[in-house]
């Protein structure tokens, strides 16, 4: 119980769905929905790139928030890199049924990779992992135990829960030593079997850079890490820095496409 408690304090925060929609930003998208091993449904939403329809972003979201308020952040990511987007909502997030764990979202993601594989036919040759914050954490244990995709970006992410709760709430976590191994990316990330991006700002004021950092010094090569100037964590994509970062990256690790386009269900 003290433990729910306190990743519902620590991590998860989800917020009232609103009433946006890719097409209110002129973008084409499928809803689809599956079913996730605890037994609950996510909705999942596919968005069609544009001039790289060879590739899928399959995108892990933040401790807030939901797929509703995410559309300004997949439009920017689509047209900075022309790649599809797949995104899905944790349980309790959204539209999504079922309830925010650690166990859980874990589970949650490697539903959602299943149904991007039968659905849209995505193979470990043209998906990337976009994890962002929590999400990070979430695909680097996907990417680590059952999956490696061609690629992996990581936007401020963090080496562990434990130092997070050390960082923010030492009291009420005994200096990180009540979370134990929650979340402890620090330990998986070398285990990554692909070219890992790190997106980071300076001046995070949630996610410090130092977690960044260390969470970089600790996986293997390929790796990059980018850190940006004066950005924050809501803002860091706000800036030409990141998306430089971002897609010369991409430019260097993802080999010209020329499988078929994956632009909807078989």
């Amino acid at each position: 119980m003290f433990m729910d408690i306190l990743e519902r304090r620590l991590l998860f925060q989800p917020q009232p769905v609103c009433d946006a929609l890719p097409t209110d930003l002129g973008l084409e998208y499928e809803e689809t929905w599956c079913q996730s091993q605890r037994g609950h449904r996510l909705q999942c939403w596919f968005i069609p790139g544009d001039h790289r329809t060879d590739l899928t972003w399959m995108w892990f979201g933040g401790a807030g928030g939901n797929l509703s308020l995410r559309v300004g952040e997949f439009a920017a990511v689509r047209k900075h890199t022309g790649a599809n987007i797949f995104g899905f909502d944790y349980g309790g997030f959204g539209n999504s049924r079922g309830k925010a764990t650690v166990r859980n979202t874990a589970a949650d993601a490697r539903a959602a990779l299943t149904h991007l594989q039968r659905t849209y036919g995505a193979d470990q040759d043209h998906t990337l992992f976009m994890g962002i914050s929590m999400g990070a954490a979430v695909s680097i244990r996907l990417a680590a135990e059952s999956w490696s995709p061609l690629a992996m970006a990581l936007v401020a992410p963090f080496a562990s829960l434990r130092d997070m709760g050390k960082l923010f709430y030492p009291r009420l976590t005994w200096s990180g030593r009540l979370i134990g191994n929650r979340y402890k990316s620090v330990a998986l990330v070398d285990r990554i079997n692909c070219p890992l991006l790190i997106l980071h700002g300076t001046d995070d004021e949630l996610v410090p850079l130092s977690q960044g950092s260390k969470l970089f010094d600790a996986a293997r090569e390929p790796k990059q890490l980018v850190t940006v100037d004066m950005a924050g964590h809501m803002n860091v994509g706000d800036y030409s820095e990141f998306w430089e970062g971002l897609c010369g990256w991409m430019g260097d690790v993802v080999l010209a496409g020329k499988s078929p386009a994956m632009t909807g269900r078989e």
